[in-house]
Parts: structure tokens; sequence; C-alpha cells
């Protein structure tokens, strides 16, 4: 019946109670999964374990601490810097270089740890990204020219004499002249101060004083700083409030400053100017970089921390199971790797700030005789090298020689160099045939050997950081290679037989032969041709292939279009029908300067583009067929980029650094040489530079050497001429600014090209006659006796 019906109460599929109508209702249970898997019914809600107590009682309960912790972001100036930092660097590629590098280079640096640090981050991540060591190097080299003044630097009044002794016991005048030092840690953050005060007097005499006053906390208090003061050897820094204007200090005795954290100049100057300059040039980014670098690099033992490591694995090698003796040793040997990653990151970041200009020929060669364990001995008239009393070489110095050299051989290698280069090269010829080094020493010294004979150009080609549209071309380049080789593949498989016999194995009896009788699967049946990869129609008589002459077609011989019964082909068909003689394919070659059947690009693609083609020929070591084939590749087509790459070029010569510079010279010669170039080309561009040379002037005082360097190779080429140059130096309005134009052309042409080439292009009489007209008689043989 319904009164004795049993009811399952489920609660979710994990089991339920029986209960019948009358009873009381069962004991909640827990909600089904909350201690366990989860889920309804899951297995963490079968017990209950609400009810079950405790195993001990008697506890207190928790509570919460008012001083407990919590997290918190550190937002104080040096972790923004720090954040702000990182993540720029994080970002940069050669892509986005410029506008990442000049976001740094905005960052205002208010201390010098901040700039120590910003020099620490930078440095880290190019050490250990030694692939892209130019790109970092050239990011410090911006940050160099832009970290010039330093505004943390303060300069400090005192009373020392500055010709006293160090350490002897110092006579303070009061009358005599004041001496100064400087400092680049001056803070207004110190947790007890002294004060407050009414006057600076009175700030100077507690100071000086035997008052014992006692210090305050700063607390929130705002603080400035007013002035800095050695006074009777006491250290006094004054700060002044920001709410009251009341005076506070902090004083010590000077003798202590490095006890409380005080950074002072050791040189004590007797001129404020003297200190300022002084002051200015320690504290550059370019100084400070190179002190970081050059600590790195004089490191005894870079793995001594690691070795400590490894003597204490072993100790406890064998407590530790075989799975820990695993992950121990890995992480050592990652440790190691790391440790010689840096070390030649670091060899190649100086190689690479030294090729910028960065670091001086000297520090570059006293690296490589560190590195060759070699010593200089000078004498008055003589310079020899002889080796150090500890000369052993590690695997590690010769691995970063080899890439200290590979960086900067092309550089260093100059006729100034010529004794230290040869001393330098007479040990690694030794090295080189040394038994007792290791393979892969022996073999690295070998090719750095060939690598100088061949003018330091390098055997494969080194990945350095690249642009987008770098990575673009080379994927181009790639494919055009495959499909060069793609088609001689094509041409040189195609049977046997002589030319227009049609004979040979491919085809027999000369039915279908091609150049010598082919194979014929690639023909076009219907229309009696076929098209090659480069798109010509190539005609072929159904009836024999070849490229026979008119006589071989009329009398049926040699080239297969007559018929013979030794031929197994059909028979010929009626003359009416028969196929026009079979044409040569017409390549059609580009125009003088190579101009047309190119894709049309505006004027800011093609300084894009040129710009890339710039950077491809400088990185790459100045491959001339590369750079046409680049420039044919891209600008064919439009009919001004000549005179668009000439304008882009002679431009950015008169504000960029001499490599880039000649580079760009180079390539303006290569390509008028190679025909890339017409005369119109140059002249429009290089009118408006010799017209408006006064105002490039003003920005770079040099511009006037540039453009004498940008003129002599055009002028050699007669790409320009002196009735021209003459034409256009004669709108100038200074004639100073005429003088300097044709004097700096001579005189560079002379370092180009050589006296003669100078002698034939300055020296003839209607050239004389025209600059004498421009200059004056007298002005222009005051500069011919000089340079002619």
């Amino acid at each position: 019946s319904s009164g004795s019906r049993s009811c399952r109460v489920g609660d979710g599929g994990g089991g339920g109670s029986d209960w019948q109508r009358g009873k009381a209702p069962p004991p909640p249970r827990p909600v089904a999964g909350r201690g366990g898997r989860g889920g309804r019914g899951g297995r963490g809600g079968r017990h209950n374990h609400q009810n079950e107590p405790f195993p001990d009682d008697d506890f207190d309960p928790l509570v919460s601490n008012a001083n407990r912790w919590v997290p918190s972001k550190d937002n104080s100036v040096m972790a923004k810097v720090e954040k702000q930092v990182k993540g720029l660097l994080n970002k940069i590629t050669k892509e986005k270089f410029d506008r990442l590098a000049g976001q740094l280079c905005d960052i205002q640096i208010k201390s010098y740890d901040m700039l120590t640090l910003m020099i620490r981050l930078v440095y880290e991540k190019a050490i250990g990204e030694p692939n892209f060591s130019d790109m970092y190097a050239n990011l410090c080299y911006q940050l160099s020219q832009r970290v010039k003044k330093s505004p943390f630097i303060q300069i400090i009044q005192s009373d020392e004499d500055p010709m006293a002794e160090p350490g002897a016991e110092c006579n303070y005048d009061e009358g005599g002249s004041a001496s100064f030092r400087w400092s680049n840690d001056v803070s207004t953050s110190d947790a007890e101060i002294l004060g407050p005060f009414e006057s600076e007097d009175q700030c100077v005499d507690v100071a000086i004083g035997n008052d014992d006053t006692d210090p305050i906390k700063r607390g929130e208090m705002e603080l400035s700083l007013h002035r800095l003061l050695i006074k009777r050897g006491n250290f006094i820094k004054i700060m002044q409030s920001q709410a009251d204007g009341k005076f506070y200090m902090v004083c010590f005795p000077l003798s202590k400053a490095e006890e409380c954290g005080q950074q002072l100049s050791t040189k004590i100057f007797t001129s404020e100017i003297e200190c300022q300059n002084d002051a200015t040039k320690m504290n550059t980014f370019k100084r400070s970089l190179l002190n970081k670098c050059e600590d790195e690099f004089n490191k005894q033992d870079i793995y001594k921390d690691w070795k400590e490591e490894m003597k204490e694995y072993k100790k406890l090698k064998l407590t530790l199971s075989e799975s820990e003796q695993k992950e121990r040793e890995e992480e050592l040997e990652f440790r190691r790797m790391k440790i010689k990653k840096q070390m030649l990151g670091n060899i190649k970041f100086i190689g690479e700030l030294y090729k910028l200009g960065m670091l001086k020929e000297k520090i570059m060669r006293f690296c490589i005789q560190s590195l060759l364990k070699l010593e200089e001995v000078r004498g008055a008239d003589y310079l020899r090298f002889k080796n150090v009393e500890d000369d052993e070489m590690d695997e590690e110095d010769h691995e970063a020689l080899c890439n200290l050299f590979i960086t900067i051989g092309s550089t260093i290698d100059n006729p100034k160099a010529a004794v230290y280069m040869q001393a330098y090269f007479q040990k690694i010829h030794v090295l080189g045939e040394d038994q007792s080094l290791s393979s892969r020493s022996r073999f690295a010294y070998q090719d750095l050997i060939d690598m100088r004979a061949k003018g330091w150009k390098l055997r494969r080609k080194v990945e350095t950081a690249k642009t987008l549209e770098e990575i673009r071309k080379e994927a181009e380049k790639e494919e055009r290679m495959q499909q060069q080789q793609s088609m001689q593949n094509n041409y040189g498989g195609r049977g046997g037989g002589g030319r227009g016999r049609g004979g040979g194995r491919g085809d027999k009896g000369g039915y279908r032969g091609g150049r010598g009788g082919g194979d014929y699967r690639n023909d076009n049946r219907e229309s009696g041709g076929r098209r090659d990869n480069r798109g010509y129609d190539h005609q072929y008589d159904n009836r024999g292939g070849g490229r026979g002459s008119r006589n071989d077609r009329n009398d049926g011989g040699r080239g297969n279009y007559g018929y013979s019964p030794n031929n197994r082909g059909p028979p010929p068909m009626p003359s009416a029908r028969m196929a026009p003689p079979p044409v040569a394919p017409k390549i059609l070659s580009p125009p003088p300067g190579g101009r047309s059947g190119g894709q049309q690009f505006a004027k800011d693609k093609i300084e894009t583009r040129a710009k890339n083609m710039r950077d491809e020929f400088m990185n790459e070591g100045r491959d001339e067929k590369e750079l046409l084939l680049t420039m044919d590749e891209n600008l064919s087509g439009n009919p001004d980029a000549g005179s668009i790459i000439v304008q882009l070029y002679a431009d950015q010569s008169m504000d960029c650094k001499a490599p880039m510079r000649k580079a760009m010279i180079d390539i303006l010669t290569i390509l008028y040489k190679a025909g890339k170039l017409t005369k119109s080309d140059v002249e429009v561009p290089m009118a408006d530079m010799v017209e408006f040379i006064d105002s490039f002037v003003v920005d770079s005082p040099g511009a006037i050497g540039f453009l004498g360097e940008l003129l002599a190779p055009f002028l050699d080429m007669k790409a320009l001429d002196i009735k021209w140059l003459c034409e256009k130096t004669s709108m100038l309005m200074n004639k100073d600014d005429q003088k300097k134009v044709i004097h700096n052309a001579i005189v560079e042409m002379k370092k180009a090209c050589g006296d003669g080439a100078t002698r034939a292009v300055f020296g003839g009489p209607n050239e004389v006659k025209a600059m004498e007209k421009l200059l004056g008689a007298g002005e222009f043989q005051a500069i011919a006796a000089q340079c002619l």
C-alpha cells in the first residue's frame, strides 16, 4: 500500500537513505564532492567529517595579526626603472630598434645607482645573446651619445689643502682659497637628520662644534638639497624643508665617509670647472660601461664559483640517489655552459663596441695580448714581445681569442698596427701547429690564418639580428636560387645527340628531338611547342626536333626537318600546312640602368629599400654581385630610383659615421660603373648638395669635407666635371665656402684616387680657367700649389 511504500531519497546519485512516512527525517548529509574529487556524488562526499572530533581539542583559535605579512608591490623609483628597462630590452628587435632605443634614451637618469642599473641590464642582455651583440653595441653607442651629462653629480666646496700629502694632518686656512670635490651619490632620503635650524650658518656651527644634538626621524618629510660642504674635516649636507623652509642637516667626519656609505672623489681640485669636468668624464654612460666590461674581462677564473659547487657535489655524490645525481650533474653542466657563453658574449660585445669607436685600439691590443699571454718590451727604437711567465692558455682562452679576431680582425688589421699583428700571428701560427692542443683549437687557429689571408672574409655567414625585410629578402634569394638550380637541372638532362641533330637516345630517329633529341614529355602536343620555366615559347616542327639550318630543312639532312626512309617519324606533311621554322627564344634584357619591367614603388618605399640595401652591403662583406642583384630586383621599373638613392645617400653622408659614409660612396660607385645609375641621376641630387652645403655646415661642421668625399669618385668616373662643379659652386653666396668646396674636392680626390687622377681632372687648361674664373687666379693658384 501507499502507507508502507518506501521512498528512496537520494542526493544526486551518490547514495541515499531509506525513509518511511511518519518517521523523522534522516540527519543532513554533507554536500557531495566538497571534500574530494568533486561533482555530484563524488567520493569526497561519502563520509561526514563535520561531527568527528579533532585529535586534540586543547588549542587556541587562530587570530589575525595586525602585523601579518601581505604581498605588496615595490613602487620605488629604482623598481619602476628596472621594470621599464627590462620591458624595452625584451621587446627590442632590429625592426623596432630606432623607436625602442629612443625610448630607452629618454629615461631620465637621476642617480648613479640608476645609471649602473641600466648598464647592468643592457650588459647582461648583450652577453646573454651574443648573436645580437652588434645591435646591443649600437644601443650602447646611442645611450652614450645621449647620456653625456649626469644631473646627479654634485660639487662639494671644501677647505682642504689640495697640495697636502694623502694621510697628512690637514691645515685649514679660513682665509685660503676654496678647493672642491665631487660626489655622484648624494641623497635627501636619510632616515635620521639633525634639526630644525633657522639658518645655514647655524647648521655649520653645530656640525663643526661639539654640541651633542640628538637626531630626529625624517619620516615623510620632503627635503631638498641646499648645499654641500667639507669644513674642518667634516662632511656637511644641508637640506631644506619644502613645507616650512627650516634647515636640516647630516654630518660626519670625512674619514668615515666610506663607512657611512657616502661616495666622494679621491682627488681634490683647485677650481670648480676642473672638478666638474672630471666628474662628468668619470660618470658618463660610456666610462661606466667600459669599467663593467673591463671587470668582467679581468676575472682571473670565471669558473671559480662553479668549481666550488662541483667540489661540494662530489663530496655528497654517494649520499644522493641516481636520479638526484643525474639532475645535479645536468644543472652543473648547464651552469658551466652558461658561464662560457657569457664569457664569449663579453668578448664579442667588446669587439662590437670597438668597431663603433667606443673603445680605443690600445684597449683591444691589451685584450689580445692578455689572451695570447704576450707582454710588450718597448725600447727607445724597438718594440718586441715575449711570453709572460705563466703563459699557459686554457681552452676558453683559445676560443675567446679566435672569436675576438673574427669580430674585429678587419678593423684592427691596418697598416698602423702592422708590427702588432705580425707578432700576434707569429704566435698564432705556432699554436695552429701545436699538437698538444685539441684539434678543435688548432683548426680554429688555422681557419683564422686562412681568413686573414683572404681579407677577413668569413667562410660561413655569421647570424646577426635581422629586420623582417631582410628575412623576407633572404627567403626570396633562396627561392630564386632554387629556381635557377631547377632550371639548370632541366636543361642539363635533355638527352644526347649533337646540336641540331635530333638523333640522341632520348628520341629515336629524332621524331621529337629538342636540342640533340631530348626528352619530349614536356612538349605541348597540340600546339607543337612547349613553354619552359622562364615563360618562353619554343616552337617545334612535329616531324623533327632540332634547330637545324634552312639548308638542313631543304635537303632533309642532319637537321631532322627533312624526311628520309631511315627516320622512324611520320612522312612530311604538305608544304601548305608545314609549321613555321623554330624561333629562338627571345630573352628580354633590361635597358641600361635596369629601370623597366619591375614593380613600381613610392618614394618612401624606395628609400626604405635603399637603406636595407646599404645595411645588407655593410653586413654581408660588401658583396657587389648581391648588391647589383638587389638593385635589379627591388628598384628596377622605377625611373626615379637612381636619383632618389643618390639623394638619400648624399643627405645621410652629412651626419653619419665614417664607415657608413664610405659604404654608401662605394655603393654609388659600383652602381654607376655597372650602368645602374646615369649622369642625370647623379647631377641633380649633387647639385642640391653643393648649392645648399652652407646649411649643412650649421648642423655638421665637417659637411664640406664630406661633400668632397662624395664628389671625388663622381669626378673620377666622369659622372661630373669641373665645369659643372664650378657652375654649382658659384651659387654659394660666401666666397670662403666656394674656396673650401674646391679645396676639399681636390684633397679628398687625392686621398681616394691618387695624384695622377687628381691632376687629370683638375689640371687641364679648361678646368684651370674655370676655377680661376670662380675663385680668382690668386686663390686658385694658392690651392694648386698646396694640393696639385
